[in-house]
């Protein structure tokens, strides 16, 4: 019993070592900010990432930070969606849909891209169709995309802000400094509120979905007109926006 319980403790810790290197994206972390989050010791925290590192599931950059290695990619191509049924979800986006009268998407991230699962249509008869379902869009170029770059580590985010300005027109109505004070703002307060930085005339209110694993990969955004979403209307509607987001993440954590 002993032995076996000792190997259980072993696979605990090397999965929540693998958790803290995913959590800081492509950047790496450093073994200090491992062992700090993680509550292990030194020894015990370097001796599983050389394990890691020569099975090749983490790699050790030249500035010695560990990075998930590309047999991680790998193998999650054989992973189903971890969206595995819409249909409680489209539930959900449209009662929110319902309730604010507006359109309401449920965006999910893929690599520098969102995916527009759902798009819910409320009864406001002028409604703002600029992504359709299935689109996938730059994570730069939308609202929520907005969150989601906001919910990843800074330097990982910063690279995808980076590698877009190379296409200014990516950014539509905004700059890349423009976007990136827009996703200081949803670190810092937890939702993104913006008009016309996307087009002229649609206005986004957005918030990251809670993921209990790591940066949220999942957004709910409702998008109106821009006279629809005013600052005081922006306020009233985030409760509730807050509440669908938590209600999504319950779903979705009991679909795995």
């Amino acid at each position: 019993m002993a032995v076996n319980e000792g190997k259980s403790q072993v696979v605990e810790r090397t999965c929540e070592i693998l958790r803290q290197v995913a959590r800081q994206g492509p950047y790496g972390a450093r073994l200090k900010d491992i062992t700090e989050n993680t509550g292990l010791s030194r020894p015990t925290v370097h001796r599983i990432l050389s394990t890691l590192v020569t099975e090749n599931f983490v790699r050790r950059t030249a500035d010695r930070r560990y990075q998930l290695a590309p047999l991680i990619h790998e193998m999650g191509l054989s992973a189903p969606s971890p969206v595995e049924d819409l249909s409680k979800l489209r539930q959900l986006i449209q009662a929110l849909a319902d309730f604010t009268g507006d359109t309401v998407y449920l965006a999910m991230r893929r690599s520098d891209y969102a995916t527009y699962l759902l798009r819910c249509e409320g009864a406001y008869p002028i409604r703002t169709h600029v992504v359709s379902t299935n689109q996938a869009i730059p994570l730069v170029s939308g609202h929520s995309g907005r969150a989601l770059l906001a919910a990843m580590p800074e330097e990982e985010a910063e690279d995808i802000i980076a590698r877009a300005s190379r296409d200014p027109a990516l950014f539509l109505e905004t700059t890349p400094d423009g976007l990136r004070d827009e996703v200081d703002f949803v670190r810092a307060n937890g939702y993104g509120w913006s008009r016309n930085v996307t087009f002229i005339g649609v206005a986004g209110l957005t918030v990251p979905v809670p993921n209990a694993n790591g940066p949220s990969y999942l957004a709910v955004t409702i998008s109106t007109i821009t006279p629809r979403l005013s600052e005081t209307r922006a306020a009233e509607l985030l409760p509730a926006l807050k509440d669908k987001a938590s209600e999504v993440a319950a779903v979705v954590s009991g679909q795995h």
